[in-house]
């Protein structure tokens, strides 16, 4: 996912790639999917400032991309307004330690409502959609790497 935090606005998702609802493609070891036969490349127009998202599904599963957008949108706000730990130079767009505070904010946020019997999360909504009886948030490895777009000054 690719967000623009200044905007509060999502300008890139991959579509999630399943064999079957809940049985997710996995380009790894002892695995069927192949990256030369599943793997998808997209073209994507960056700005300095944007945030790029590599997340697993136990975030996906648990937060709509409003909520992504938004707590990303917010940490780097928090982040430039001084909270989140030292950074290591400027704070301008979530730089010097940013998105390390970015990643562990959106991971905490999943995982309170994977945590949660009674939220309402996307995994829910796609389970009730299949006809399959389920309550709460999900579960799973709630994995979150953001890298921030900059300049090249060199």
């Amino acid at each position: 996912m690719v967000i623009r935090p200044k905007q509060r606005e999502m300008i890139y998702k991959s579509k999630e790639q399943w064999h079957w609802f809940d049985c997710p493609r996995q380009l790894g070891t002892n695995s069927p999917d192949t990256p030369v036969e599943n793997a998808v490349i997209d073209t994507v127009e960056l700005r300095e400032g944007d945030v790029v998202l590599a997340m697993s599904d136990g975030v996906i599963d648990n937060l709509w991309g409003h909520e992504i957008v938004e707590n990303v949108s917010k940490s780097v706000e928090r982040w430039e307004a001084g909270e989140g730990g030292q950074a290591s130079g400027p704070r301008k767009d979530g730089a010097n330690g940013g998105m390390t505070f970015v990643a562990e904010e959106l991971v905490n946020t999943a995982k309170q409502i994977a945590q949660d019997p009674f939220a309402e999360s996307p995994f829910m909504e796609h389970a009730i959609d299949e006809g399959l009886a389920s309550e709460g948030g999900k579960l799973d490895d709630i994995s979150v790497v953001a890298a921030l777009c900059r300049r090249n000054t060199t």
